[in-house]
């Protein structure tokens, strides 16, 4: 793990495009995903109770913010399996580890990777019900 965050250090030192673009949808990002799901509510209630074409384009606003935190989660994939793999490449040429430890570093770096897949996939199958339930409601 801490071969990793190194990993993520270099990538900050080289400049690291994938890195730099996340970074600068941060400050975004961190408004959008605490504030989507309420706005879409927000929406979704004003439709409900009349108020259609106003409460639609809430609900499309806080779909788009959601999109936003969405693509965040697919952004952090490269960065997240480079960071992995430059920590593989140091911890190999360095030969810190016996052959068996790297091999769970490799399974352990593996599988904390697929957390940030799953949590993209996650993003997108809720980014996908809420639009469903925006978009399909239509008459």
């Amino acid at each position: 793990v801490a071969a990793h965050e190194v990993g993520h250090a270099v990538q900050h030192a080289t400049a690291y495009s994938w890195l730099q673009m996340r970074s600068q949808m941060v400050p975004v990002v961190s408004v959008a995903s605490g504030l989507s799901t309420w706005i879409i509510f927000a929406g979704i209630v004003l439709m409900a109770s009349g108020g259609g074409q106003l409460g639609f384009l809430i609900s499309i606003i806080g779909l788009l913010l959601m999109a936003m935190a969405t693509a965040f989660s697919f952004v952090t994939l490269p960065v997240e399996y480079d960071a992995s793999k430059r920590a593989l490449l140091w911890l190999e040429k360095t030969n810190m580890l016996e052959q068996k430890e790297l091999m769970m570093a490799k399974d352990a770096l593996k599988w904390a990777a697929r957390t940030y897949v799953v949590a993209a996939l996650g993003a997108l199958a809720s980014l996908l019900y809420w639009a469903i339930q925006i978009l399909g409601s239509r008459d």
